[in-house]
């Protein structure tokens, strides 16, 4: 297959695009990453059209290329406004996080119905960090996606700010409010549902079965959910309860794997009270990394509190 081609990039054209990610909000980083996601999934013919298309609309006088954007807007509105401040599926972010608050767990079963209620033992670990960090727990096979996505929230600690997904092979799985507005997927054998109308056994069955949940796309805080063991409820046994789970979950927004890693790394030397700069204690007050934050910490009890509201 011939190779792209690119075309030299300017110091201006890079000045300029550098300047324009370092005045990205963490939502707008996040948005772009989950752009490149859906791009990489495209044909590599498709990708070359579009970098042919954008390479044609940067030869465009500038006047020209206003006039287009313009066009499009009419046949493709995805401004609520002129001038205002929106994100790329066409929601105000102020407006997009209302919607998600106005969509209450009423709006949806938290379990549905199925023939057959199994017990399902699940651990999620977090990918590429040893030791690892992971919680097992159990859950009934008919729970929803969209509660057992918040229950591995709470579970692993994230704070829940981000947008998240189940993957299983070319089937994307997100909530609802977080789907609604979302261009459809033109190229590639992609395929998106709402988390609150898929339950668990209709993506895991068999013991050993591991699905991928991301969270955060920025980030991009990648999970293996495994079905440890199928089991029967004992008489009396709540539906949702706690097993285990082993250290802390990172801070957000550190930069994902990699920023975590260079974290515990600074936390390390200001544990064994070497020298650190003003930028690298910054950086770990910034995260909450301070004296008392253990790696190796997790709160068990406060697990099993989260487990048993659950099943209220």
């Amino acid at each position: 297959m011939a190779k792209r081609k690119t075309s030299a990039i300017t110091p201006e054209q890079e000045s300029e695009a550098q300047r324009i990610i370092d005045n990205m909000t963490p939502k707008e980083l996040e948005q772009m990453a989950a752009f490149e996601q859906e791009f990489s999934k495209m044909p590599e013919e498709m990708q070359d059209a579009m970098f042919e298309f954008v390479q044609q609309l940067q030869r465009m006088p500038a006047k020209k290329r206003e006039e287009l954007y313009e066009a499009f807007n009419k046949l493709y509105p995805l401004q609520d406004g002129a001038g205002d401040s929106t994100d790329f599926d066409g929601d105000d972010e102020d407006e997009e996080w209302d919607d998600e608050d106005n969509f209450e767990d009423a709006d949806y079963p938290h379990f549905l119905l199925d023939d057959e209620v199994l017990k399902y033992t699940l651990r999620i670990t977090l990918r590429r960090l040893k030791p690892a960090i992971y919680r097992k727990f159990i859950v009934p096979s008919n729970i929803s996606l969209r509660h057992l996505s918040e229950l591995l929230i709470e579970l692993m600690g994230w704070s829940g700010d981000h947008l998240n997904q189940f993957r299983n092979g070319n089937d994307y799985y997100a909530p609802a409010y977080q789907r609604e507005n979302e261009m459809p997927v033109f190229f590639g054998p992609a395929r998106n549902h709402d988390q609150e109308d898929i339950k668990l056994s209709d993506i895991l069955y068999d013991k050993g079965k591991t699905i991928e949940w991301e969270y955060d796309f920025g980030d991009s805080w990648r999970h293996d959910v495994r079905l440890s063991s199928i089991g029967e409820y004992a008489e009396g046994e709540p539906l949702v309860s706690f097993v285990k789970g082993e250290r802390a979950c990172p801070p957000e927004d550190c930069g994902g794997i990699w920023g975590y890693e260079e974290l515990l790394e600074l936390h390390a030397k200001r544990q064994a009270h070497k020298r650190l700069s003003r930028e690298e204690k910054d950086r770990l007050e910034w995260h909450d990394m301070v004296d008392d934050f253990d790696p190796e910490d997790y709160d068990t009890d406060l697990a099993r509190e989260i487990c048993e509201e659950f099943c209220e």
